[in-house]
């Protein structure tokens, strides 16, 4: 079934090494040339050096194009066998100033966004896509770009506006908002594991009862204290900070029945959501 794929991206993934063994080659040779020939070895290795980095990358966007067609078939194909009518835009995703209005991110030196799904499930509409933010950080030789997120970030429906905000976090991933008030619950376990900022605490509790708590736990165990929630006007935004990429095939790595087996789960999660946080329920209407 993915033997086609596989062969065509084996013949950029040796056009990737071989750009490596350029660039690293020349890299090695480049001091003891220097001593034998002195500032002549720069003008010798530096078409390889560079040469040799620009190959590997032409290579790594070829097997980017081949993971864009892939998914336009596979991807496309299993979310409409698990949630009908839903869209895949494999260019598209959120524009950052929308995940920035959840709070659950913030805004970044570099933004990026692909893989947009769009839908209803259960009379519940949402959104999600990968999101990736990197921070550039020092200058000159210390100069380094530090990825701050990246996973899935998702936004549903609720079918009655909230009149306050409410963020249910990480314990060491809040940064103070002017107006935001930590609550505490009458749950030990929940005060431990995630924390709860609201710019009104008494409304709060009108989301956050002992059954709706205990969910939000399951999710947070189920991805390893890696998730964030968000309840903001008529949404519930949720951000997984996982570090994956979800659907594109990957250089160096089989494509088979796994990756589609990936992407059944993703949507198996989606809906997860809606039914397990009870989202469709009239207690939000």
């Amino acid at each position: 079934m993915f033997d086609n794929v596989n062969k065509e991206k084996a013949q950029y993934e040796r056009g990737i090494k071989l750009g490596l063994f350029m660039t690293l080659g020349a890299f090695v040779s480049f001091i003891p040339l220097s001593l034998a020939i002195g500032p002549l070895a720069f003008f010798i290795i530096v078409f390889p050096f560079f040469g040799g980095a620009i190959y590997a990358n032409k290579n790594s966007q070829k097997i980017k194009e081949i993971s864009v067609e892939f998914k336009k078939k596979y991807v496309e194909e299993e979310l409409l066998k698990a949630i009908p009518e839903s869209k895949y835009k494999p260019y598209d995703g959120f524009k950052e100033n929308e995940v920035v209005y959840s709070n659950l991110l913030f805004e970044s030196d570099r933004y990026y966004s692909e893989d947009l799904i769009s839908g209803e499930i259960d009379g519940v509409s949402f959104r999600s896509s990968d999101v990736k933010q990197e921070e550039v950080r020092g200058s000159g030789k210390d100069r380094k770009v530090v990825t701050v997120f990246q996973g899935r970030f998702y936004e549903f429906d609720f079918h009655k506006p909230f009149k306050y905000e409410l963020l249910v976090l990480q314990p060491m991933s809040f940064r103070p908002f002017s107006g935001f008030e930590k609550v505490k619950t009458e749950s030990i376990d929940f005060n431990n594991e995630l924390k709860i900022y609201s710019n009104n605490p008494l409304e709060a509790f009108y989301i956050l009862t002992p059954d709706f708590m205990e969910k939000l736990r399951y999710f947070d165990n189920k991805y390893h204290d890696k998730i964030g929630y968000s309840f903001k006007n008529n949404k519930l935004f949720i951000a997984i900070d996982d570090r994956k990429d979800y659907f594109d095939i990957k250089a160096f790595k089989n494509v088979d029945d796994n990756l589609i087996a990936s992407y059944k789960d993703e949507f198996d999660d989606m809906k997860a959501f809606v039914k397990v946080l009870n989202l469709n329920s009239t207690l939000f209407k």
